[in-house]
């Protein structure tokens, strides 16, 4: 199945643009502040590798696919984009791939987990997202994790870009459910904190100074969040979730 050309040049294009950084968010202050957040909850939530085999999906130039194997998985990191594998950083136990998700042509059952990190939400054509779930539970072991963290809210307000396909907390859910996965655990990410720093963000370069000059309130705003997301209940307040989900026995 070949990938919609707006997703494939919407990737290419953010590549040519930005280079490595171009799977993360364009504004680096956001991308700076949120990143410590993500890593936080994907190590409580899917844990050391031990040597098993994990999927990262649209791995980008390859952040997640060095840190999970730092924590000791087996990682093949598979995106849409050409320009983003050939930028990706080599590491050890880390294997890089060229094909869109619902392309991906490996044996079945082939991986412990499946890690996708905001790459799911820019597939906007229904078909080829319904597509990509099917195929990562195709490649998914029985007992096996996949850990989907997007913008998931409990409920979608107003329009989004057109590069991405917004999908409320329900429908996250019920997408994977109704592919023989149960919800195994689920962390919100950003929180209080989030808000306040950006805004602090805004003024300060409104004001001409730097964002460096905000580490300080970074931190702050941060370990509030971190705080928070480690609180039962208070992630259903969260805009941006990773939730896990387990493929039952078969």
């Amino acid at each position: 199945m070949t990938p919609p050309t707006a997703d494939r040049d919407y990737w290419e294009d953010r590549a040519r643009r930005q280079g490595p950084r171009a799977a993360g968010y364009s504004d680096a202050a956001m991308d700076a502040y949120e990143d410590r957040l993500r890593q936080s909850a994907i190590e409580r939530l899917l844990g050391p590798g031990r040597g098993r085999h994990l999927l990262d999906a649209g791995s980008g130039s390859g952040r997640w696919s060095v840190r999970m194997a730092q924590a000791g998985w087996l990682v093949t990191g598979a995106d849409i984009s050409e320009s983003l594998i050939a930028l990706a950083t080599p590491a050890p136990n880390v294997t890089y791939v060229h094909g869109a998700i619902e392309d991906l042509d490996v044996p079945a059952a082939t991986f412990d987990a499946v890690l996708s990190v905001t790459v799911l939400q820019h597939i906007t054509n229904d078909q080829h997202f319904g597509a990509a779930l099917d195929n990562l539970a195709r490649m998914l072991r029985p007992n096996g994790v996949i850990a989907v963290l997007e913008y998931a809210p409990l409920r979608v307000f107003g329009r989004m870009p057109a590069y991405m396909k917004a999908r409320s907390r329900r429908e996250w859910i019920e997408a994977f459910t109704s592919r023989g996965l149960k919800p195994r655990s689920e962390s919100g990410i950003r929180f209080l904190g989030h808000g306040p720093y950006m805004l602090a963000v805004h003024l300060a370069r409104l004001l001409g100074r730097t964002d460096p000059q905000l580490i300080a309130l970074r931190a702050v705003c941060r370990a509030l969040d971190l705080t928070l997301a480690r609180i039962p209940g208070l992630t259903l307040v969260a805009d941006v979730r990773l939730i896990t989900f387990e493929k039952t026995q078969q």
